[in-house]
């Protein structure tokens, strides 16, 4: 029983860090667009 709690805990943990790269690598990518339009002017 405490293995599969484990296991949903280390899932949703390993979920939680993907989808927080994800929000890291769409703001760093916002970043990128907004410097190359400011560079542009």
């Amino acid at each position: 029983m405490m293995d599969k709690a484990s296991n949903a805990a280390q899932s949703a943990k390993e979920s939680m860090q993907e989808t927080g790269q994800q929000m890291q690598a769409k703001a760093q990518g916002a970043v990128d667009s907004t410097k190359d339009s400011t560079n542009k002017n």
